[in-house]
């Protein structure tokens, strides 16, 4: 009976084990459309979609959090608080088959965007600049998002 309680223990812990992924990304200043995806055991993925122009090559992180049943949290930043130099002509971030519950997204002064420079595409599940209003200033966009 012992064995049996231990063996449902484990198999409930597992069920309830967080899922989580993090790659490392290398942004090139080609200004070519890219796409790099992250991708969880659960294939769950989460897909940073940009054009950046100007500067150096860069690294930047993409971090893929399960944090409860169906909802996950994508972070897609330049690591340790690092300053941005390149100059992004456009950038999108979406969870597939997912809603977008929430996100915020930062510029290289660590200062939150305004509204009229990105927008939230709850029917696509994706975040995006926004046409004509976004600064091309980007370091760090942090979502969340939930299974349809």
């Amino acid at each position: 009976m012992r064995a049996f309680v231990l063996a449902c223990a484990f198999l409930w812990a597992l069920g309830e084990a967080k899922l989580e992924a993090t790659q490392f990304i290398n942004i090139k200043p080609s200004g070519q459309l890219t796409h790099e995806k992250l991708k969880l055991e659960n294939n769950v993925i989460c897909i940073f979609t940009y054009s950046a122009v100007g500067g150096t090559n860069e690294e930047w992180s993409m971090d893929l959090k399960q944090i409860k049943k169906k909802t996950y949290t994508c972070t897609i930043e330049r690591p340790g608080e690092q300053s941005s130099y390149l100059y992004f002509k456009s950038f999108a971030a979406s969870i597939l088959d997912h809603t977008i519950d929430s996100a915020e997204v930062f510029d290289s002064k660590g200062a939150l965007l305004q509204n009229e420079e990105f927008i939230v595409d709850d029917k696509g599940g994706s975040v995006k600049h926004k046409d004509g209003g976004f600064r091309s200033n980007l370091a760090k966009i942090v979502f969340t998002a939930t299974k349809k």
